[in-house]
């Protein structure tokens, strides 16, 4: 069986690339392995399209939630099917952890020689595809402006202090919200997400019993802006413990959802940076990728 390993040498603390070695060796004796390391983005870009394009029996990412969404949104836009790997070596992991995926490279490598990819949920947001969240508002901005030497020094800290820096700057977006079934909201929300994991951002939780990566449908979650201290001291709590308040919290399952906004805002696909638009559609796409989890 090949193997094509590739590896962010930047993602959380460079820990991946101490055990490198022992990683290749789990794949090594199953089989060929080559290890691809990359320095930069493009270089990582690159890299995963060079790799795709060989079609080797399976390809593994070893970096952050970040580079797999990359990945994933590099080999469906331009239509390559490879099953993947994905070796968790960033921050926070969030769609790892929600998976249940082995935090040990070493042990995260064995777990894919011993396993076979399945299907599994990814979003499509315009004409990009992310694998587990597609949010705006606040807490969205802490994931993509925290700096990677941060991230190195203090991990999953660092994005509790970016969270909590944005709270004295708390800004509302207006938005009129339409799912694909025919529901709609409208008001002014603090934060809205479209998403299949149990965290979003290291910060925000989601009841585990209510998210299905394989059932074809997003969590859309919209916070109202809040009125008063009590009102945000209600929604912190709410999203820190993944218990809705449901007078502040609209939570539903929806196959996808159009968001209209009185002006361009932000948001963020899988922690980074995405622009907006006046109107934009995020919708799921069922058994959308084959993945070994």
């Amino acid at each position: 069986m090949k193997t094509i390993l590739l590896v962010n040498s930047h993602a959380g603390k460079q820990q991946i690339l101490k055990g490198l070695a022992e990683v290749e060796a789990v794949f090594a004796a199953g089989g060929q392995v080559e290890t691809l390391c990359t320095e930069s983005r493009e270089e990582g870009r690159q890299a995963v399209l060079e790799a795709a394009v060989r079609r080797p029996d399976r390809l593994v990412v070893c970096g952050g939630d970040g580079t797999l969404s990359e990945t994933v949104d590099l080999l469906l836009s331009h239509g390559l099917q490879v099953p993947l790997g994905y070796i968790p070596a960033g921050t926070t992991n969030d769609f790892a952890s929600f998976l249940g995926l082995p935090k040990d490279p070493v042990k995260a490598a064995s777990y894919i020689c011993m396993g076979s990819p399945r299907p599994i949920d990814v979003g499509r947001f315009q004409d990009r595809y992310f694998i587990y969240v597609a949010s705006f508002g606040a807490f969205t901005q802490s994931s993509y402006n925290t700096t990677q030497s941060l991230k190195n020094s203090l991990g999953h800290l660092a994005y509790i202090i970016e969270g909590i820096k944005e709270l004295p700057a708390l800004q509302s977006y207006y938005a009129r919200v339409e799912t694909a079934e025919g529901g709609v909201y409208e008001g002014d929300y603090l934060f809205g997400a479209v998403s299949s994991s149990t965290s979003l951002g290291g910060i925000i939780k989601l009841d585990p019993a209510a998210v299905d990566a394989t059932d074809g449908l997003f969590e859309l979650s919209l916070v109202k802006m809040p009125k008063s201290l009590l009102e945000l001291n209600r929604i912190l709590i709410a999203l820190m413990s993944g218990k809705p308040d449901e007078e502040l919290i609209t939570f539903v399952h929806t196959k996808g959802a159009v968001f209209t906004c009185q002006e361009p805002m932000p948001w963020s696909l899988d922690g980074e940076y995405c622009a907006g638009g006046g109107q934009v559609r995020a919708e799921a796409l069922h058994d959308g990728l084959g993945l070994y989890w």
